[in-house]
């Protein structure tokens, strides 16, 4: 979208696993498009969400791998490519740090490791909510005198404490640039990726036992006719997977089914007809 006087960034969220980037970017654009789950590295692709403001339009990506630098093992190919190319169009990078962990000499080291690697970055304290001020302040002062942040934001992405103030910033500090996406687009993935990711979210929150991140889900949506029918292929790697998550006399994959459902209605904004299918497959 090409207009005078519009601006347009690209603003990284970065931090360790479980500080809540996924929740923080799905509440800046009002809208769900990264899973959530207490389970870590549960984000696995780069989502875009995109924010327009006034003139502005703020285009936060969750980037899995980039909190991980001594976990090499957990980065792909594929993965690694899309990380070198955020870093290198990224105009401010938000590191989330969950205010309940611990700071140790070894955390800010990890931290400096992380946010050299940007011109502008802002820290981001998340879960307000759940500490006294007395620590906060402690636990911003300690990062700041370690670590030159731009700019501090105390935030509860849970809560949605402190977003508004933090948009309205980011917007002030935005290049002058053409907008990439229209006006009604609110994230760079399909609408078939992100139902795929209602699923496989349900499946990690509600699996106890360890289910693999290589579980793969496969979405196809019929609406051609007045109910939207949806079908997903659910890929596990092994039959003690499928077990686990089909459940005892089906249970477990009607109760996934079930709050998948919801989540995609809410999504689609109509009543649809889910059939989950779980398949073996090596590979």
């Amino acid at each position: 979208m090409k207009k005078k006087n519009f601006k347009c960034g690209f603003i990284l969220l970065s931090g360790f696993p479980n500080a809540g980037k996924s929740l923080l970017l799905n509440n800046l654009i009002k809208k769900k498009v990264s899973i959530v789950s207490p389970k870590i590295h549960t984000t696995r692709d780069v989502i875009s969400g995109i924010l327009n403001i006034g003139d502005t339009q703020l285009i936060f990506s969750d980037t899995p791998g980039i909190g991980i630098v001594d976990e090499k093992k957990n980065y792909n190919k594929k993965l690694s490519r899309s990380i070198s190319t955020i870093e290198s169009i990224v105009d401010c990078n938000l590191f989330v740090l969950d205010v309940t962990r611990k700071i140790e000499k070894k955390t800010l080291t990890r931290i400096s490791k992380i946010t050299s690697k940007f011109k502008k970055n802002h820290l981001i304290l998340n879960k307000i909510d759940l500490v006294a001020k007395e620590k906060l302040l402690e636990v911003s002062n300690n990062v700041n005198s370690n670590i030159n942040f731009f700019e501090t934001f105390m935030v509860s992405a849970k809560k949605r404490k402190g977003l508004n103030y933090l948009t309205e910033r980011l917007s002030l500090q935005m290049p002058k640039n053409d907008w990439k996406y229209d006006r009604d687009v609110t994230t760079d993935k399909t609408i078939n990726f992100q139902i795929s990711e209602i699923t496989r979210e349900k499946i990690f929150n509600l699996t106890n036992k360890e289910i693999p991140y290589s579980i793969k889900i496969e979405t196809a949506i019929d609406d051609k006719t007045n109910l939207t029918k949806i079908f997903q292929k659910i890929f596990v790697l092994k039959g003690s997977q499928k077990s686990i998550i089909i459940g005892k006399k089906g249970d477990k994959i009607k109760m996934i089914g079930s709050k998948s459902r919801l989540d995609i209605e809410k999504l689609l904004k109509k009543k649809v007809f889910l059939n989950l299918v779980v398949k073996t497959k090596e590979n």
